[in-house]
């Protein structure tokens, strides 16, 4: 059986961080390894470190789990084959983050997410195939894909019918424009919007 690693979380955070990811990855650098995934995103320039820790290694299967969206994705493009559970989502969109301070540090922040899209955007046409164009659409529209959907648009290899899905990652899903509505009414089932006295989200950047 491979060696096994799991992201199930916020990006960015313990034990989801890049350092972790490349511990692992690192102990296991001669043998073929599998991810699994299960997070609403997080941090974007944690989500590229994975992408480029990911790569670096060369033999990782990710499994998609539960949900593998916004920084989340980058270490599943990134990976050499990709399985998405039959019941899960991926979704794709623009970074975008906090900023405090007068009109210049607000212009600079602009200018690094624009500068992170096209990262994004470049490292999903790269594993996709599709134009950078056609993925920065996408990437404004706040893309959500089913299984199915990942697979036809090249994102995922195949679909992953017969284990049971992760228990979706905790997170305010409402702070997402498109999020689906299954997911909107999981956030207000289980205290998880922001403001919530049992909120479990954290964080000020989301990718």
């Amino acid at each position: 059986m491979a060696p096994h690693f799991t992201l199930e979380g916020v990006i960015g955070e313990a034990p989801n961080t890049p350092a972790d990811l490349r511990q692992f990855l690192n102990a296991n650098s001669a043998s073929a390894v599998t991810l699994s995934i299960n997070s609403p995103g997080g941090d974007a320039y944690a989500g590229a470190a994975m992408m480029a820790a990911v790569e670096g290694h060369g033999g990782v299967t990710v499994h998609v789990r539960g949900i593998a969206a916004s920084a989340a994705t980058l270490p599943v493009v990134a990976a050499q084959k990709v399985v998405i559970h039959h019941a899960a989502l991926l979704m794709i969109h623009e970074p975008a983050a906090l900023a405090d301070g007068p009109a210049d540090t607000h212009r600079m922040a602009a200018d690094a997410l624009d500068k992170m899209s096209g990262v994004y955007a470049a490292a999903y046409a790269k594993h996709t195939g599709h134009s950078v164009d056609r993925i920065l659409a996408w990437m404004r529209a706040e893309t959500w894909m089913t299984a199915e959907e990942a697979v036809e648009l090249r994102f995922a290899d195949q679909i992953e019918a017969l284990t049971a899905p992760m228990m979706l990652a905790a997170f305010d899903y409402t702070r997402f424009r498109s999020a689906p509505v299954a997911l909107v009414q999981a956030t207000h089932k289980n205290g998880w919007a922001a403001g919530s006295p049992d909120s479990k989200s954290k964080g000020k950047q989301d990718a």
